[in-house]
Formats: C-alpha cells, sequence, structure tokens
C-alpha cells in the first residue's frame, strides 16, 4: 500500500474537493478504484474528522508542486529546518518508496551521486530476484567509488537479490566518432535495449558549472562546460544537458555521450527524481520542465525555494 498516495488522495478529495472522476484522471486510474480508496480511507486510519498521516504544509506544498510542473507525484521530505541531514532525510524517503513501488519483474534504472548512494544504503532487503537493474549511464571516475553509477546498480541489486547490468563504456568520450564505434559492441547494444524496458528510473540531478562533479572529476572540460552555459544550458540528467527552461535540443555534448538520452527517459513509466541542496535549486526547476520526471523526492526546505518566483 502506498500510504503517502492514499493521504494525498483523502486531501485531494476531504480538502480540495476533486471529484472521483478528476482524481481518476489526475492517477490514470478507473472512478470504481478511487471510490474503493476513498471508502477505505477510514479502515485505514487515514480519515477521521482530519487527514493524518502528513503535515497539512507538506501536503499542500506537494500539491503545489505537482500542479506546477505536471507530475504524477511529489513527495516532500519534512527536514525540521536542518538542511545538513537533509540528505539523509530525503533518501530514507525516498528507500521507503522504493521499497513500496518495486514489484517482482520490474527493471529499474539508476544514476549516479551522493544521494542516490544514501537512497541504495537505506532501502531494505527485499526477495525481488526476477527484478533487473541497469545503470543508465557509462562509467565514472570518482574518488569516492560508492556513488559510481555502476556501485548503485550493484547495491540497490543486492538489496532486491537481482541480477545489475552494467554499460561497460565510458560515459563521455572525446569524439563522437569513438561512440558509433562503441555502439557497434554487442554488450553495449543489449544495455541500451534494456535500458529502453525500464519500469522506473531513479535519477539525481546536477548542476553545470565547472564546480560541478562532472567537470571536477574531469569527465567535461572547462571549456566544455562554457560552450553548453553559452547554450543556455544549466543542468543534467543522467549527463543529459538541460536548459533552464527544461529543453534540450541541439546539445552539442549529445553526440559524445553514452547514455540514457533524454527521450528514453520520457519513455520510462515512473522516472524519480530524487534531489536536495540549496545549490542545486535552478537545476531541479530545470528538470522538472523537462518532461523526462513522473515523480519527485525533495527535502521541505529545497522544495520551498524551488517554488519560490516560479
Amino acid at each position: 500500500m502506498n500510504r503517502n498516495l492514499y493521504v494525498k488522495i483523502a486531501y485531494w478529495y476531504h480538502t480540495l474537493g476533486m471529484t472521483q472522476d478528476e482524481i481518476a484522471k489526475r492517477l490514470s486510474y478507473t472512478r470504481q478504484k478511487v471510490n474503493q480508496i476513498i471508502n477505505a480511507l477510514p479502515d485505514m486510519g487515514i480519515v477521521t474528522l482530519n487527514i493524518h498521516g502528513y503535515e497539512r504544509n507538506n501536503v499542500e506544498l506537494e500539491n503545489q508542486i505537482e500542479e506546477k510542473f505536471r507530475l504524477r507525484e511529489a513527495i516532500v521530505a519534512p527536514d525540521y529546518g536542518e538542511p545538513s541531514t537533509a540528505i539523509y532525510k530525503v533518501a530514507n524517503v525516498a528507500a521507503q518508496y522504493l521499497d513500496e513501488i518495486i514489484q517482482q519483474g520490474h527493471i529499474i534504472g539508476v544514476s549516479w551521486g551522493r544521494t542516490l548512494a544514501e537512497v541504495a544504503d537505506q532501502m531494505s532487503y527485499r526477495r525481488r530476484s526476477a527484478c533487473r537493474v541497469i545503470q543508465l549511464m557509462g562509467a565514472q571516475n570518482i574518488e569516492r567509488p560508492v556513488e559510481k553509477c555502476d556501485e548503485i546498480a550493484r547495491g540497490i541489486a543486492n538489496k532486491l537479490d537481482c541480477p545489475s547490468y552494467m554499460l561497460y563504456a565510458p560515459v563521455v568520450v572525446e569524439h563522437a566518432e569513438t561512440k558509433r564505434w562503441l555502439f557497434q559492441e554487442k554488450s553495449i547494444k543489449a544495455s541500451y535495449e534494456l535500458m529502453r524496458e525500464c519500469d522506473i528510473a531513479v535519477l539525481g540531478v546536477g548542476e553545470l558549472s565547472e564546480q560541478s562533479t562532472m567537470c571536477a572529476r574531469g569527465h567535461i572540460t572547462k571549456d566544455d562546460i562554457r560552450v553548453l552555459r553559452a547554450q543556455g544550458f544549466v543542468a543534467d540528467l543522467a549527463m543529459n544537458p538541460i536548459r533552464r527552461d527544461g529543453s534540450y535540443d541541439d546539445c552539442p555534448l549529445t553526440e559524445r555521450l553514452l547514455n540514457a538520452d533524454m527521450e528514453c527517459l520520457k519513455k520510462i513509466d515512473n522516472t524519480v527524481l530524487v534531489a536536495t541542496g540549496e545549490e542545486k535549486i535552478e537545476a531541479i526547476r530545470a528538470a522538472l520542465r523537462s518532461g523526462c520526471i513522473d515523480t519527485l523526492i525533495i527535502d521541505e526546505t529545497t522544495a520551498k525555494n524551488v517554488m519560490e518566483g516560479v
């Protein structure tokens, strides 16, 4: 049972006054299913005279984010005004969410970064041996191995007791011709086929600057950053550069990337963005405007800052 979603349905129905038809359309459910959920809310302890289980302000904030960016679901983790621990609180909420939604047979794609590494660490052990986990981008040269895409894929696969599949290639090559040659390799073709079959993608978001991890670790150069910034790119999803308005066309880096591209991410049924941090507010907004994100998991402070002025 996705209790957070049921709390949200209670909020929509009893507080906002949405009809069952409106809720059904929003969730791509039948009206009958929505009716069954609403009737079951009292038995689940979610509805009495009030809505229990979530801070009212967070439910309102989640609803505002969902409406603004047309998301399927936004989950705001309370941070109690402690930004230094926000990453752990967000990761804990994300881990619980994945524990609930991952079912036998699902294919899960992952990107990289400290937040996702923490998510993988906090996930519970669940026997989902029929699942598969695939890295959505090539290898990275990172001093902390646990933050690498392949290590995160292995970590989540270990929690699910299922196999993980690697993309044995660098995430960025120097020449477009190198990428074309690599695409002739059977193992790389197989990885891309699996990416296109993903049911769930779990992503972090990066900011495009000379201080960003992708530049600091030498995946792209400072010259690359300057070219991208000059063309309006401010963020990246699984290494795909995105502009402030969410557009990503005509990117000069695309032909050198070995990753799941934006069109691939758009076609995945549930692309989950796990994000936190004041320095990433502009990047988070860009990612949400790209049309790739279905579910956002974020801390309260960052969520409020994302919504300011939009």
